[in-house]
Order: C-alpha cells, then structure tokens, then sequence
C-alpha cells in the first residue's frame, strides 16, 4: 500500500512539471565548463554619425589648442608643410624696423655730434668752424623723425675798415621726416622731405641774410662690412641765398656694440664742408 502510494505522488509530481514547465537542475549541473558569455548586441548596418555604441563622434580640435597637441595647421608642426616664402621687400622692412632681424648698424634712432669745418665760395669770407647734432627717431612701420642743427663762426677778409669787424655766423636747422626701403637686408633707400632755415649775420660785410624753405634729400645707406656703413645722398631746396644744391657722402666705422665714429662732406652751390664726430644707437 504504501509502495502504491508512492508511485502515485511521483507521477503526480511530474505531470506537474509538464504542465507548467516546472524544471529541476540536473545532478552534476554548475559542476562543468565556464558559462557562455552572452552575445554583444549587433550594431546597424549603416553606421553613421548617429551610431554611439562604439565611440561617440568628436568634433575636430580647434587649431593650437592645448588639447589638440601640433596640427599639421600650426605653423611649427613639423609634417612637412612650410609657409610660402615672402618676397614683399615691403613686408620685410615692416618687420625689420619692429624689432626683426637686419644689419644693427642701419637703425632709425640715433643721436649724432660732430665737429664741421665749412668754406664758403665766397672770395671774401675764409673758412668758418662750428658744431653740429642731429637727432633720428624711429616711427612705427618704416617712417622716422629728423632733425639737424649746425653753427660755425668764421671770419671775412680784412680790410683797412673792418679790421674788427670782419667776423661773422652761420647757423642751420632742419626738422623733417621720412620712409626708408630695405633693398636687402644690407642696402636700404632713404627719403627725406621737410623745413630748412639758415641764418648769416656778418660784421663790416653788408653779406647779412636769413633764408629758408622745403627741402628734399634721397640718399643711400649702405653696410659694407659688419663695422662699416657708407651713406650717399643729395638734397635740394627751395632756398634763395643758402644751398639749393648739395651732395654729400659720409662712412661710419663701429668702434663699440652702439657707437660709431664718422667722417662726412658735402658739396653745395655755396659753400662746401667737412666733418668728424660721433653717432650713438640705440
């Protein structure tokens, strides 16, 4: 009885777990192999910008960021890429004149003193002696301000009238301006334009005058050898009584890292003169 009894309650058992999948682990299961991972998703076939489940698509680093690192954009990658050459002689002078590389000796802010000996062509009057400064300071880009003061005192022929009285004064200024052209990196084109005034006062000579006007000079400056600069120029002025005409030429010999001695003469319609002295850059 009890042996029947317990096949019955073994068979109900198991048509239960038929009925309602009811299932029991095997003897042995979780005893085997690894479990199976289960498999990745498979993604889209037209994997575009909308699709993220791989990588999210990032915008490209802005040029020179930090997070960007060199670009073959910036300018010091080092990918091959150079910039074009530039042949603007314009452009160099620019940069030239702000701080770029050139010669040192042919910069636009200076102050220069020198010693002048002038000859009037004027039979009466002897030679005459004086000083002289100049002042250049540089503008931006490639303009500069000049400015120039001579005086000189000479005497005239003495006569039985004015023995005492035969002396006499020149004094000069100008103040102008002007643009230079680096031609090369040694040889720059300088023009100048701007006021003249010159002032003539002599004792027992009736040869008194005050004169001025505009003034133009195109010049040359040129560094022949890394302690030496020759200049060359010519100027021409409005003026009456004073030179109207004048050709000058000078060198410059470096003899400290910003300072230079000089040699100079100039040829006028009236008068011819001789210098020596100093120039200080900076």
């Amino acid at each position: 009885m009890k042996t029947t009894s317990l096949l019955l309650a073994l068979s109900f058992s198991a048509c239960v777990s038929s009925v309602f999948g009811v299932g029991f682990p095997a003897a042995g299961a979780g005893l085997g192999g690894p479990p199976v991972p289960p498999m990745p998703p498979t993604p889209p076939s037209d994997m575009g910008s909308t699709y993220t489940g791989v990588s999210p698509t990032l915008s490209a680093p802005t040029v020179g960021s930090g997070y960007a690192g060199p670009t073959m954009a910036d300018s010091y990658a080092n990918y091959g890429f150079q910039q074009p050459a530039q042949t603007n002689t314009w452009g160099s002078t620019v940069q030239q004149s702000m701080g770029g590389s050139g010669p040192t000796m042919l910069n636009y802010k200076y102050v220069e003193a020198f010693y002048r000996f002038t000859d009037p062509k004027d039979s009466e009057m002897n030679g005459s002696h004086g000083l002289g400064v100049a002042l250049v300071m540089d503008l931006p880009t490639i303009f500069f301000l000049k400015g120039t003061f001579t005086w000189n005192s000479g005497s005239g022929e003495k006569t039985a009238k004015a023995a005492a009285n035969a002396d006499y004064d020149l004094s000069t200024i100008t103040i102008g301006g002007g643009a230079y052209m680096a031609i090369t990196q040694k040889l720059h084109f300088v023009g100048e334009v701007g006021l003249v005034y010159a002032n003539f006062q002599a004792d027992g000579v009736n040869k008194s005058y005050t004169d001025g006007g505009l003034y133009v000079r195109p010049s040359l400056r040129y560094q022949v050898l890394d302690w030496m600069e020759v200049q060359a120029g010519v100027s021409v002025a409005s003026t009456d009584d004073y030179n109207s005409k004048v050709f000058d030429v000078g060198g410059y010999f470096r003899v400290m890292p910003m300072f230079d001695l000089n040699i100079g003469a100039d040829f006028g319609d009236q008068s011819r003169g001789f210098k020596a002295g100093g120039r200080l850059r900076w």
